[in-house]
This record gives C-alpha cells, sequence and structure tokens, in this order.
C-alpha cells in the first residue's frame, strides 16, 4: 500500500527576535520610565568623567582666555603636560558643527559617529592651546593668540593621543603656524571694535599690524611684554 502523499509542510521554528537597543540600553529600560533619554545620560556620564581630569579653575595658571576655552570645551589636563617647540602648534580638536549633529540645516539626516570622528582628524577648527616660540612671535604679530577659535587647513596637521576617556582616545593636532587659515576669535574682536588692523608704515611702504582699540578711539599697536605672558603663565 503506498503512502499518502505529504502536503503539509513540517514545523518551521520561528527565528529569535533580537532588540535593536544595546545590552546597556535594556538595563536602562528595565530599571527607568519607558521614554528616558539615553543619550542625555550618556552625555552626563562623559561630563563627570572629563571633570575627573581636569584641575580646578585656575589650577593650571593658563592665559584667561585659555583658562576660558578649557573649561569650556572641557579639555583635560593630558592635553598640557607638552609644551610646543620652535614653529609648532598644539590645537584641541572642536566639532565644526557646534555640537549640531544634522548635515544641513533642518535636514533630519544625522552625522554617524565615525563621521564625526574623521572630521575632528582631518582639522577643520579648534582652540590653541600651545605654541613654539617661533610660532608665537609669528601668531601675535598677526593678532592671534593661545585661547582663540582657530581655523585650520583639513589634512595638514598629526593626530597625537595623549588621553583616552573610557577606551575612547583623546588627541590634539600638531601643525605648523602656517598651517592655520584664520582665528573665528579674532574676527569676532574686530566687528565688536576690540581690535582694528591699522597700518604703522612711514609714507613710502605699508606695514599693517593688528591694534588694541583703546576707549578714546586710539589704536595701540605696542607689542605685549614679555613679563605680561610669563605672569599669565
Amino acid at each position: 500500500m503506498k503512502e499518502a502523499p505529504i502536503y503539509s509542510f513540517p514545523e518551521i521554528k520561528e527565528p529569535e527576535k533580537k532588540s535593536a537597543w544595546s545590552e546597556m540600553d535594556q538595563e536602562l529600560a528595565k530599571s527607568q520610565p519607558l521614554f528616558r533619554d539615553f543619550e542625555r545620560d550618556r552625555a552626563i556620564k562623559r561630563t563627570e568623567l572629563i571633570k575627573a581630569k581636569m584641575s580646578p579653575p585656575g589650577g593650571l595658571g593658563l592665559p584667561p582666555l585659555l583658562e576660558t576655552q578649557r573649561l569650556k570645551y572641557g579639555i583635560t589636563d593630558a592635553f598640557f603636560k607638552s609644551q610646543a617647540c620652535f614653529d609648532r602648534i598644539f590645537v584641541f580638536p572642536i566639532d565644526p558643527f557646534d555640537g549640531d549633529d544634522r548635515l544641513a540645516g533642518s535636514t533630519f539626516l544625522v552625522r554617524p559617529t565615525q563621521t564625526k570622528m574623521k572630521d575632528l582628524q582631518e582639522g577643520h577648527r579648534g582652540v590653541l592651546i600651545s605654541a613654539g616660540l617661533t610660532a608665537a612671535d609669528r601668531l601675535m604679530s598677526h593678532g592671534i593668540e593661545l585661547g582663540h577659535i582657530v581655523t585650520t587647513n583639513k589634512n595638514v596637521p598629526f593626530a597625537r593621543r595623549c588621553d583616552s576617556l573610557e577606551k575612547e582616545d583623546m588627541f590634539y593636532l600638531v601643525m605648523r603656524d602656517a598651517d592655520l587659515a584664520g582665528s573665528e576669535t579674532l574676527a569676532e574682536q574686530i566687528m565688536k571694535g576690540d581690535k582694528r588692523m591699522v597700518d604703522v608704515g612711514g609714507e613710502g611702504f605699508y606695514s599693517h599690524q593688528i591694534g588694541r582699540v583703546l576707549e578714546d578711539g586710539s589704536v595701540d599697536t605696542r607689542k605685549k611684554q614679555s613679563v605680561y605672558v610669563n605672569d599669565t603663565w
């Protein structure tokens, strides 16, 4: 006797369903409200870790502007363990988009983490944290000082690792003074009227300098005394 043909399919086990959330998010979800902002929690934790690596205000004896930027951008003490020499400068990279993760305008497209890291390493924008003596002479002659928010030429810098945060490397950019493209801080000072470009040359030649505008409207083009730099450092 022939067996009857089988028209039904054997039972197939359903594949295991996995959550798109990370294991850490799932653990947090068990003990926290449903709509908790886990990205904010990570940012708060990261801020606490960075502050633990920073000296209190005034603890490093930095120039006033650089001290302000150190506290604003969370620059840890490890970034100040080495002094730049000759015509070298050190730049602490900051996000060229000022923390806005969107790619452009009101778009909903968000930059991936890998893209953010690439932007920082290639060099676009940062805080000037150290300068060699040769570099300092040239930079101050053009109105640029430590603590300025500077723009850099792309792909010029060398990223040097100096610290880590939860297995994430922290680095500063090493380049020459001529690799800077501009200073956002200097532009703001000029627009506010605090600084001005003036010609200090004679009748037969030009010699432009950045001078400090005084209360009476005159412009002071005198060089900073070394004692001032030493006192602030």
